[in-house]
């Protein structure tokens, strides 16, 4: 009997990962994950009981990362600076939140215990991305770097949201990032003319 190669929680997070950006939620399955990585399905499933445990899994580690990730900025004192900076982290997670996005929550099964565990977490992170960026926008709006008469809200739902906008270009990821940046910070008019 041949042994089974090894393999880690990353390496099937990675693999999930790509699946799910390559074939979607409704073609990822433990067969594709086996072959991609190069396992027996058998494998997987002394990790993981079904896909949705599975994806749950790889999303609360996501959220998690991201937090470790935020907190560990050393945030710049430039203003402009710091936006950037923010933006660049959300932008970095970009792919899970569209994943997250594009899953049918209320189908998925999922153990009672998991699913608080998404929830809790998910909260915990959407609460401090959310307290840092009013707090980050009144500090704009306070020193003049953001226009007093746009609603809090919209600036909020456009930074977070533009990371949804549909990938119509040949640029690479970090270049839609920058333009899209540079659209948030500065719009689309030239107004030096």
């Amino acid at each position: 009997m041949a042994r089974e190669k090894k393999f880690s929680t990353d390496d099937i997070y990675l693999q999930t990962h790509n699946l799910l950006i390559k074939e979607g939620y409704e073609k990822f399955s433990f067969s594709l994950l086996a072959k991609s990585l190069k396992v027996s399905r058998a494998a997987i499933y002394k990790y993981y009981t079904n896909k949705d445990e599975l994806i749950s899994d790889y999303l609360v580690g996501q959220m998690k990362q991201m937090m470790e990730e935020f907190n560990q900025i050393n945030w710049s004192l430039d203003y402009s600076d710091r936006f950037d900076q923010l933006f660049e982290l959300i932008f970095k997670y970009r792919e899970a939140h569209l994943i997250s996005n594009a899953l049918p929550h209320d189908k998925m099964i999922i153990s009672t215990e998991k699913q608080k565990q998404k929830e809790t977490v998910s909260g915990e992170v959407h609460g401090q991305f959310f307290n840092y960026i009013q707090q980050f926008i009144q500090t704009g709006k306070t020193n003049g770097h953001i226009k007093k008469d746009i609603p809090d809200s919209l600036i909020v739902g456009i930074i977070f949201h533009s990371i949804n906008i549909p990938d119509r270009s040949n640029l690479s990821s970090q270049e839609r990032a920058y333009f899209i940046k540079m659209i948030i910070k500065n719009g689309v008019f030239d107004i030096s003319k």
